[in-house]
C-alpha cells in the first residue's frame, strides 16, 4: 500500500522515441527511470507513457542498433527524444558465411555497407554504390551506360585468364553476374532496387570467404534484403525526379580552326598550295580554285562555319523513381511488399535504362520449432541500346561527336538531313541515332525457400532452396536509311539468352556454452548448385521498307546460330567457432567442393582456413580505460579457389562445321587437360579493431598478403599437335597491401551532430612467377614477373619513354634502352609504366544533422593508375593521320616555332602525319594517362519533418531531400572521364545528375 501512494505521487510523463536516421516512431524501445526498476516500452508508433517517482529526474531510452541516451526530466511531461543509429555497435549483427555473428565476435576482415547509406541514389544497381565506401573494395563504372557493367576488385587482382569478378549472394542465392547481352552492358545486378537492401556485407580475406571455397577467390558480397517487422502495417512511399548531364564537353576546334590547322599542317610538310589542300581535305575547295588567290582561298576557310556535333547527340536526360511498400505483422507472421520503378536516360539519347521490381519477403513460425521464410524478387529492365558500346565505327555517336570535322552542317536548309559529310567520318551521327533502333530486355526472377527446424534447444536444421533466372531478349535494327544498312536494305539482329541457376542448401548449426565461460558454435553443410545456359540467335537482311524492322519480315535471312552449355558443383562444408568469455576467439572452416569444370584428375578440392581473435579491452587492465574503449587483435590464413573459367575448358572438344568427302563433319576444337584444377588464392591477414573515447573514435586497420596459385594460363605447346596452346595450371600472381577504416564522432552536442567515416587502401600487385622459368609471356610481354596485371590481367604497360618534343625541329623524341635520345624507339627500349589497376583508393564521407536537417558529403578518390583513352588518342593526333577534329588544349600546345619547349610535336600531312624515320605521335607512353582523380560522388540536403507535425495530417514520417550525384571532379585528365573500363574508344562517359525527392510514411 505504501509503495502504491508513493508510486501515485510521482508525475506522468509521456512522449514519442523516434530515429534520427529516418524520423520514424522506434517501437519496443525501452524506458527507464534510472535508479529504479520502473519502465515501460514504446508502443507500435513509439510513444510512451511512464509513471516517474518523486526524486527521481533522469529517464533511460535504450533500443537495440541506436546509442542509447540519458535524458534529465526537469518540469517537463512531455519528452520526445531522438536516438541516433548507433553504427559501431559491439552487438551490431553481422552477416558472415551461412551465419551471422556480432561485430565482436568477427575475427576476419569484414566490412559492411549499410543500406541506409546508399538509399535514393539514382543508380541503377548496388554494386556501382560500393565505391569508396569499405576499404580494400576498389569500383569503377566501365561507362555512362545506365545499368552498364562494373569492374570490382576486391583486393586487387588474383587472376590473369580466369574471372576476378566476387561471389555475390542476395538472401542465400549465389548469384551469376555475367553479361551476356549482345546489343548493350545489361549488367544483371541491375535487377534488385538498391533502396531493398537492408545491409551488404564483404568478406575480403579467405579465411572469412574459405567457407564458399571454390568461388570465392575474388571476395564475397552479401546481400541482405529489408524484411517486415512486428506491428501494424507500414506504408512507406519514396519518389524523386530529377535529370542526368554530361559532367564534360570536350573543348575542340571549331571550323576556321581546323581549316587553320590544317593549313599550318601543309606549310611544315613544304607542301605547295597549302590553303587549296586544306580546303580540298574538307571538301570546300571552289572549282575555280585554281584562278583564286592565295589569301582569297585563306578567306574562304577562316570563314567556315562551326556546327556542334557534340551538344547534337549529347545532352541532358529524364531521371524519375517511385517506390512504395508496405510492412508489418503479427507474432507469427511478418511480411513486407515492395514495388519500384525507375527510369533514366543517358547523356546519348535514346540510350536509356526503364525498370520494374516487385519484392515479397514472408516469414511464418508455423509451430514453436518450426519458421518458413521466403523472399521473391521479380524484375524486368529495358534499355534502348547505343549504336556500340564502344569503338571507332563512324557511325557511332559517341565516338564521331567529336572527332567529326566540325564545318559539316548537322542539317540542310530545308531541315533534312545533310549526308555530304567531308572527311574520313562521312556519316552523319545524329541521322544514325534517330534511324537505328535496338532493345535490350532482361526479366529476372530471385527466390528463395527456407526453412528452419528446431531440433534441440541448441539444434537448428535449415533448407534453402534458391533459384536465379534470367531472360535475355535483344533486337537490333539497322535502318536502310542509314549507311550501315543501306547496302543490305536494311539489318535486323535477334538474341535470346536464358540462364538458370539453381541451388540449395542443407544446414544444421549447433550451440553451446560451457560453465558460462566457454561458447562453443558449429555449422555442418552441404550445397548442391546446377546452372544452364541456352540461347539462338539471328539475323535477316533486305526489308521492304524502313517501317518493316522485325526479322520475320528479311527477304534474306543472314545467319542462325544457338548454343547450350552449364556446369555443376557439389559442396560439403564446416565451421566451428570457439571463444572464451568473448576475450579469445578461434574459428576453423573447410570445405570440400566438386566442379565439372575442372579435368577427371582435379575435380575436387579442400579449402580450409582459421582465424583468431583476441579482445584485449576485455582484459582487467583495459575495463575500466577511459581512452580505449575497444580494441581486438586478429589474424587469419585460408585458402579459396577461383572457377570463373569455361565450362568447358577441361575438356577435349569436337566442333560441327566441318566437310568429310563433301558431308558434314566434324573436328577437334580444344584438348583435353585431365589434371586442370583450381587456381587458389592464399591470404594470410593481420588486424586490429580499435575504439577510442567510448567509441567516438572507432576503426579497423588490416595488413594482408593474398598469393594465387596455380595461376590458369594458356601454355605454348608444339603447332604438330594442331593447336597452339593448352590451358594448364602454372604461375603465380601476389596482392598485398595496407586497408585503413576510421569512424569519428566529431560534434554531439545541443542538437547538432557531426560524423565523419574515411578509409583507405593500398595496394601493390605483381606476378610472381611464370611458366617455364620466362620473365614475361612472349605473345604479351606486360605480363612480366615483378609487374601488375591491371585491372582485368592486360598487363603492365610496357612502352619506350616519351621525352617531349626537340625544341629546334618539333620533332618527338623518346629514351633508348640507355636513356638516350631517339627518334625511332625499337622493342628493346620498351619500359614498364604501371597498369590500370590504381595503388591507392577510398572515400571520405561526412553528415551533419540539426534536429530534422541533414547535409551529407561524400568524396571518392584513386590514385596509381594509367590508361589509354581510344577517344583522345584519335584527337591527340591533331588530324595528321586521319582528317578527324582535334582538341584546343594540344593543338594549342603543339610545337610551332624553333626554342618552343612543348610536349606535342609540329602538325604534319606527310607519310602519315609522321616525320621521316620517326616513329608516330602516339608510339611508346605518349599518349599514356594517369587516372587519378577526387570526386564529390554525393551531395544530399534532407530535411525530415517533425513526427508531432506530421502525425497531424496522419502521417508517420515525412522527408524531402535534394540530391547531387558526381558534381565535382578533380582530375588532370584531357578526356571525357578517367573513370572507365576497356578503350575508351566512343565509350559514353559518366553523367552527373540532380534530383528532388520525397519520402513519406503513413
Amino acid at each position: 500500500m505504501v509503495n502504491a501512494i508513493a508510486f501515485a505521487q510521482g508525475r506522468v510523463i509521456t512522449g514519442t522515441v523516434t530515429s534520427v536516421e529516418n524520423r520514424m516512431g522506434v517501437p519496443g524501445a525501452s524506458v527507464l527511470v534510472k535508479g529504479t526498476t520502473v519502465g515501460t516500452t514504446t508502443d507500435l508508433n513509439g510513444k510512451y507513457s511512464i509513471n516517474v517517482p518523486t526524486g527521481k529526474s533522469v529517464l533511460v531510452f535504450r533500443s537495440v542498433g541506436l546509442v542509447a541516451q540519458e535524458v534529465n526530466v526537469g518540469n517537463r511531461t512531455i519528452i520526445n527524444l531522438g536516438l541516433e543509429t548507433d553504427n559501431t555497435a559491439l552487438n551490431e549483427v553481422v552477416v558472415t558465411g551461412y551465419g551471422t555473428q556480432t561485430k565482436r565476435e568477427v575475427t576476419g576482415a569484414v566490412s559492411s555497407v549499410k543500406g541506409s547509406s546508399i538509399q535514393n541514389l539514382p543508380l541503377q544497381s548496388f554494386d556501382r554504390a560500393l565505391q569508396g565506401r569499405a576499404s580494400g573494395v576498389q569500383v569503377r563504372s566501365s561507362n555512362g551506360l545506365p545499368g552498364g557493367s562494373v569492374n570490382i576488385r576486391i583486393r586487387g587482382v588474383g587472376s590473369i585468364t580466369a574471372g576476378n569478378e566476387p561471389l555475390f549472394i542476395v538472401d542465400g542465392v549465389q548469384l551469376n553476374n555475367t553479361s551476356n547481352a549482345s546489343f548493350t552492358q545489361s549488367n544483371p545486378l541491375a535487377f534488385l532496387n538498391p533502396n531493398d537492401i537492408e545491409s551488404m556485407e564483404i568478406l575480403k580475406d579467405a579465411a572469412s570467404a574459405a567457407i564458399y571455397g571454390s568461388q570465392a577467390a575474388n571476395g564475397v558480397v552479401i546481400i541482405t534484403t529489408k524484411k517486415g517487422k512486428k506491428g501494424k502495417a507500414k506504408f512507406e512511399l519514396n519518389a524523386f525526379s530529377g535529370e542526368t548531364q554530361p559532367m564534360k564537353y570536350l573543348d575542340i576546334l571549331s571550323g576556321s580552326e581546323w581549316y587553320g590547322m590544317r593549313r599550318d599542317a601543309f606549310i611544315n610538310s613544304g607542301v605547295s598550295n597549302p590553303e587549296a589542300n586544306a580546303l580540298s581535305n574538307m571538301g570546300r575547295l571552289p572549282s575555280n580554285w585554281a584562278s583564286q588567290t592565295r589569301p582569297a582561298l585563306d578567306a574562304i576557310g577562316l570563314a567556315l562555319p562551326n556546327y556542334d556535333w557534340q551538344r547534337a547527340v549529347m545532352g541532358t536526360g529524364r531521371l524519375n523513381n517511385y517506390e512504395m511498400n508496405v510492412s508489418g505483422g503479427d507474432d507469427k507472421t511478418t511480411f513486407l511488399l515492395s514495388g519500384s520503378y525507375n527510369y533514366q536516360e543517358s547523356s546519348f539519347k535514346p540510350v536509356d535504362f526503364e525498370r520494374g521490381t516487385v519484392r515479397v519477403a514472408l516469414t511464418h513460425q508455423a509451430t514453436k520449432r518450426l519458421n518458413i521464410e521466403t523472399n521473391i524478387n521479380l524484375s524486368t529492365f529495358t534499355q534502348n541500346v547505343p549504336f556500340a558500346v564502344e569503338g571507332s565505327f563512324l557511325g557511332n555517336p559517341a565516338f564521331s561527336a567529336s572527332a567529326v570535322l566540325p564545318h559539316n552542317a548537322i542539317y540542310n536548309a530545308d531541315g533534312t538531313y545533310n549526308t555530304a559529310i567531308a572527311g574520313v567520318l562521312g556519316q552523319n551521327v545524329v541521322l544514325v541515332n534517330a534511324y537505328n533502333t535496338g532493345l535490350q530486355r532482361t526479366n529476372t526472377v530471385v527466390g528463395n525457400l527456407i526453412t528452419n527446424y528446431k531440433v534441440a534447444n541448441n539444434l537448428t536444421f535449415r533448407s534453402l532452396f534458391g533459384l536465379d533466372y534470367r531472360l535475355l531478349q535483344g533486337d537490333n535494327y539497322r535502318d536502310p536509311r542509314t549507311p550501315d544498312g543501306a547496302g543490305v536494305i536494311g539489318r535486323s539482329s535477334v538474341q535470346s539468352d536464358w540462364r538458370t541457376r539453381f541451388i540449395t542448401t542443407q544446414t544444421l548449426n549447433w550451440n553451446k556454452s560451457f560453465n558460462a565461460v566457454h561458447n562453443v558454435s558449429a555449422l555442418l553443410g552441404v550445397e548442391y548448385l546446377s546452372e544452364v545456359r541456352e540461347g539462338i540467335s539471328g539475323a535477316g537482311i533486305g526489308f521492304p521498307t524502313f517501317q518493316f524492322r522485325t526479322i520475320q519480315s528479311a527477304a534474306t535471312p543472314e545467319s542462325i546460330t544457338g548454343f547450350w552449355t552449364g556446369y555443376r558443383r557439389a559442396s560439403a562444408f564446416t565451421s566451428v567457432n570457439y571463444d572464451y568469455k568473448k576475450k579469445y576467439l578461434a574459428t576453423i572452416t573447410a570445405r570440400y567442393d566438386g566442379s565439372s569444370r575442372f579435368g577427371a584428375n582435379n575435380q575436387y578440392g579442400l579449402f580450409p582456413s582459421i582465424r583468431v581473435g583476441w579482445s584485449v579491452a576485455e582484459e582487467n587492465f583495459l575495463k575500466d580505460s577511459k581512452l580505449i574503449s575497444e580494441m581486438k587483435l586478429r589474424a587469419s590464413y585460408g585458402l579459396t579457389g577461383n572457377d570463373q573459367i569455361g565450362n568447358f575448358d577441361a575438356r577435349g572438344l569436337y566442333g560441327g562445321g566441318g566437310n568429310y568427302s563433301g558431308s558434314a563433319g566434324i573436328l577437334p576444337s580444344s584438348l583435353a587437360n585431365l589434371n586442370l584444377g583450381w587456381e587458389t588464392n592464399n591470404t594470410t591477414n593481420v588486424g586490429v579493431d580499435f575504439g577510442f573515447f567510448d567509441n567516438r573514435i572507432t576503426g579497423s586497420v588490416d595488413l594482408f598478403d593474398r598469393r594465387t596459385k596455380e595461376l590458369l594460363l594458356s601454355q605454348p605447346i608444339l603447332w604438330t599437335n594442331g593447336f597452339s596452346g593448352i590451358s594448364n595450371n602454372v604461375g603465380e600472381l601476389q596482392n598485398k597491401g595496407i586497408e585503413v577504416e576510421i569512424s569519428t564522432v566529431n560534434v554531439d552536442n545541443a542538437g547538432f551532430r557531426w560524423n565523419s567515416s574515411f578509409n583507405f587502401s593500398q595496394i601493390k600487385n605483381q606476378i610472381v612467377k611464370l611458366y617455364d622459368g620466362l620473365s614475361f609471356l612472349p605473345a604479351n610481354p606486360g605480363i612480366a614477373v615483378g609487374q601488375p596485371v591491371g585491372r582485368s590481367g592486360e598487363g603492365a604497360f610496357f612502352a619506350a619513354q616519351y621525352a617531349g618534343v626537340n625544341p629546334a625541329t618539333g620533332r618527338p623524341m623518346w629514351y633508348d634502352i640507355n636513356r638516350r635520345i631517339t627518334y625511332l624507339p625499337l622493342a628493346a627500349d620498351r619500359v614498364y609504366r604501371g597498369s590500370t589497376l590504381a595503388t591507392i583508393f577510398g572515400g571520405m564521407n561526412n553528415t551533419f544533422t540539426y534536429k530534422g536537417l541533414e547535409l551529407t558529403t561524400f568524396f571518392v578518390y584513386e590514385y596509381g593508375g594509367f590508361t589509354t583513352d581510344g577517344q583522345y588518342g584519335f584527337l591527340r593526333e591533331n588530324g595528321t593521320r586521319l582528317t578527324l577534329n582535334a582538341l584546343r588544349d594540344v593543338v594549342d600546345r603543339s610545337w610551332k616555332t624553333p626554342g618552343q619547349i612543348t610536349d606535342i610535336p609540329r602538325n604534319l600531312t606527310t607519310n602519315g602525319g609522321n616525320e621521316v624515320r620517326g616513329a608516330s605521335r602516339n608510339s611508346g607512353d605518349a599518349a599514356i594517362l594517369k587516372t587519378d582523380f577526387i570526386r564529390l560522388s554525393q551531395l544530399t540536403l534532407a530535411y525530415s519533418f517533425q513526427p508531432s507535425l506530421v502525425n497531424k495530417i496522419g502521417l508517420t514520417r515525412a522527408r524531402i531531400y535534394l540530391q547531387g550525384v558526381n558534381l565535382w571532379t578533380y582530375a588532370d585528365y584531357p578526356g571525357y572521364d578517367p573513370e572507365f573500363t576497356g578503350a575508351g574508344t566512343g565509350a559514353i562517359p559518366l553523367t552527373k545528375s540532380y534530383t528532388l525527392g520525397v519520402q513519406i510514411g503513413f
